[in-house]
């Protein structure tokens, strides 16, 4: 344990080559985007039995703690690590499983300052076989620990609404679980994927996901579990996240078109449902103009209401695609982000800040030395310029504000974090020419 919690000098002196090549390797981002400087950074130290494994998710309270989500933690256990918002390290904890070993999945954080938190159990084959829900108290203290009894072959997203209840999918059962561990109701879904989230007013959570080509969206009274009701259409081949807002839904995921024929179509998709009765509103299809097809993974809200998608467009390779959308479904903006690597690129969450910039993270170019991908943290103004990037010198998973201002990505071993010092105010970027000259004065005419 005590390998785990190493100081902070040994995390500043372990990434100090990694903040100077920050500041040279952004010369060769898009459009010249200024590089954020560092707030602060912690893990990445071990990728052994020793380390606190691979870093999932990362939840943010009310008061700027962060934590953690991560494993195997010391070779088997699930492991949960919460900072300060100034990287001041408050508490390490790790459970074990009855067999196999834990991945860590999703983390959220409860009003009251509580982290919840959900690992997959895997087999040595790396098959999931049971999923562990654990709660833990602002101070680190165990609170409960619930382990699937059933085998388990798929789980949904974690969600806590404001009175700390969590809710979890599991297999085609859906349960609500109280702050105190206590299971208040299980309902069947008819839904299977990960997209999971509670209406503001709290009265409904609804699920969305896909088979067979449909896109299959559920409503639940979150006081009963009572289905309100469920629509399936014929959308597309996944649908992955979904907001709620003003009393409508929209949903994200790839949707196609021209199916059964040769012009069949991948799309980035937004459909727009009626919060009360599932009532289709309206369908947008986008994928950039030199692509061959598109992909939506993640949403969120702006403070002025439209909502953003990030996902992946087709374009040789998999390149970031990320997309502004009005609440009546048309497009505000759009960009592409092209790290120029002969392989993938995929963002892998996106929020919006107050002050309406929004930010994605995940895997992207510029390569680092030897080849290694990294994790890349892209904020794009309200009209879809691109402002600024952060990296990581592991690939990213998952974003976070915190509430004093800077974003904080994870992602890698050890369950490496890195903040960001986000300015208030940093202006759009334009491409800007900078050529060497042979010779810099002379009269003119002049060769340079």
């Amino acid at each position: 344990m005590n390998k785990i919690m190493n100081s902070k000098m040994k995390q500043i002196i372990a990434n100090g080559f990694f903040l100077v090549f920050c500041v040279i390797g952004s010369a060769t981002a898009a459009f010249m985007a200024p590089a954020l400087p560092v707030l602060w950074t912690a893990g990445g130290l071990s990728a052994g039995n020793d380390s606190a494994g691979q870093a999932a998710r990362m939840a943010v309270d009310t008061a700027g703690n962060v934590a953690i989500v991560s494993g195997p933690a010391l070779a088997r256990g699930l492991g949960v690590t919460s900072y300060t918002s100034a990287g001041v390290l408050r508490w390490q904890k790790v459970v074990n499983p009855v067999s196999g070993t834990f991945a860590g999945v999703w983390i959220e954080a409860a009003p009251n300052g509580d982290f919840v938190a959900v690992g997959a159990n895997v087999s040595s084959s790396g098959n999931l076989f049971g999923v562990t829900i654990v709660r833990y108290a602002s101070d680190g203290t165990l609170l409960w620990r619930i382990d699937s009894t059933e085998l388990i072959l798929a789980f949904g997203r974690l969600v806590v609404d404001s009175q700390g209840n969590a809710y979890l999918s599991q297999n085609s059962t859906l349960s609500k679980y109280s702050p105190a561990g206590t299971v208040l109701w299980s309902t069947t879904i008819s839904t299977f994927g990960t997209g999971a989230a509670i209406s503001p007013d709290g009265a409904d959570l609804i699920l969305t996901g896909a088979s067979g080509g449909n896109w299959r969206t559920q409503a639940f009274d979150t006081a009963t579990g009572i289905s309100r009701w469920l629509v399936v259409a014929p959308e597309g081949i996944s649908a992955t996240d979904l907001i709620i807002d003003n009393g409508r839904v929209f949903v994200t995921g790839q949707g196609y078109t021209g199916a059964g024929t040769p012009q069949l179509t991948y799309f980035l998709t937004v459909v727009a449902y009626d919060q009360a009765t599932g009532a289709r509103l309206w369908r947008t299809d986008k994928k950039p103009a030199d692509g061959t097809g598109a992909a939506g993974l993640l949403m969120a809200k702006a403070p002025d209401g439209s909502i953003v998608v990030t996902g992946q467009a087709v374009r040789g390779f998999l390149d970031w695609y990320t997309v502004a959308f009005e609440t009546d479904g048309t497009v505000r903006w759009e960009a592409v982000r092209d790290g120029r690597l002969n392989t993938d690129e995929i963002p892998r969450s996106v929020i919006v800040l107050a002050n309406g910039t929004t930010v994605a993270t995940g895997t992207g170019g510029p390569a680092l030395p030897g080849g290694f991908i990294q994790g890349i943290t892209a904020g794009y103004s309200a009209n879809g310029t691109l402002l600024w990037e952060g990296f990581s010198r592991l690939a990213t998973t998952w974003v976070r504000a915190l509430p004093g201002g800077g974003v904080c990505s994870v992602g890698g071993y050890d369950a490496l974090i890195t903040c960001f010092d986000v300015p208030g105010g940093l202006p759009p970027t334009e491409p800007v020419a900078n050529f060497p000259a042979t010779a810099t004065t002379g009269t003119a005419p002049a060769t340079a």
